[in-house]
């Protein structure tokens, strides 16, 4: 006789998908690591035979720095197609004089992701809810804005203990469009092998995480453990650590509302209370 299919969570939540960066993990910025792994670029750019090349704390600055402070002003500028980070950064070295060919410029920008592992800190219990949310039958896919490698930031999550918790990972770097483009949301669908209406999406951003999932009929979670993102047009259900999903989504009772789970008809969630998918993304 085969084993009973495993319950859904409320709202009939079969999926999740879930944001990293401000959800799962939170990040510094980790300055000796960074300028030990330009010094290591510095020596490479020269075994390679380019040059001259200028000091590492001239590398981290005109190249690192620069390129981060590009990333960051398209992010403000709210354009949904994702940057290529990768051309910046040729851009970068270039107006150093220096003509970096495609293995070395990722070799070289490899060391410098994983000096970022230095900076990055896994929520308390996050590694432990993740596995207790699949062993009750959810499947998980991550879902993040990340204009970076996919195989770099693929090994960030191996070194964090946290690949083997989902299922399917999607970046903004390989779909081409960011959060909450629906293109990058359907991707993630689609790798997570999950329907929209059976998904809850959780993450830190109404704009990014709440709105756009939102528009493809997903319910919506919004974590503030890392940042609060208060205001209108929230999600389903905020919710103060990630470690609180499992009593959300799984609660003893279903009457029952201890915790710090808080938002506006979490009983319900969008279908159940008349919400369609829209045609586009309803933004706040």
């Amino acid at each position: 006789m085969a084993p009973a299919a495993p319950r859904p969570g409320r709202w009939g939540t079969q999926a999740l998908l879930l944001d990293y960066g401000d959800t799962l993990v939170s990040f510094r910025r980790p300055d000796d690591a960074l300028l030990r792994a330009h010094q290591e670029v510095a020596r490479r750019l020269r075994a390679a035979g380019l040059g001259p090349v200028p000091p590492a704390a001239t590398l981290l600055l005109e190249v690192h720095d620069r390129v981060e402070g590009v990333l960051a002003r398209h992010q403000a500028s709210d354009r949904l197609e994702e940057i290529d980070a990768v051309a910046e950064e040729r851009r970068a070295y270039a107006a150093l004089g220096l003509e970096l060919p495609d293995r070395l410029l990722d070799e070289v920008a490899t060391l410098v992701q994983r000096a970022w592992w230095e900076g990055v800190t896994v929520g308390t219990g996050t590694r432990e809810t993740l596995r207790e949310l699949r062993r009750r039958g959810l499947r998980l896919g991550l879902c993040s804005n990340a204009p970076y490698r996919p195989l770099s930031l693929r090994a960030q999550l191996d070194r964090l203990g946290l690949a083997g918790l989902f299922d399917s990972t999607t970046f903004s770097s390989e779909v081409g469009w960011r959060k909450p483009a629906r293109q990058i949301f359907a991707a993630a669908l689609e790798a997570l092998g999950a329907e929209a209406l059976s998904t809850t999406m959780v993450g830190d951003r109404r704009r990014a995480d709440v709105a756009g999932a939102r528009a493809l009929g997903m319910v919506t979670i919004r974590v503030r453990q890392h940042a609060d993102d208060a205001g209108p047009d929230d999600a389903d259900a905020v919710v103060d650590r990630i470690t609180d999903l499992v009593e959300l989504l799984f609660p003893p009772q279903e009457t029952d509302r201890r915790g710090s789970v808080v938002g506006d008809d979490t009983s319900l969630g969008p279908q159940r209370a008349g919400r369609k998918p829209d045609d586009g993304c309803r933004l706040p």
